[in-house]
């Protein structure tokens, strides 16, 4: 039971590792918080990968506007 719960993290941290290198965010951060919180973690990665890319773009003041 403990090994699955420990080959759970390791493959949830797997996956945000590579998310995080996709999106251009800090790795090892990613990687440490899926394979503590496992998939809880994903929707945050995403937003933060979106909101990250709002930033780059230079759409802050301009997101919401008609």
């Amino acid at each position: 039971m403990i090994f699955m719960l420990i080959l759970a993290g390791l493959l949830c941290g797997g996956f945000c590792y590579v998310g995080a290198l996709y999106s251009a965010l800090p790795p090892r951060r990613w990687a440490l918080l899926g394979a503590i919180f496992g998939p809880a973690i994903f929707p945050l990665l995403m937003a933060k990968r979106r909101w990250s890319l709002v930033c780059a773009r230079g759409l802050n003041d301009d997101l919401f506007l008609a």
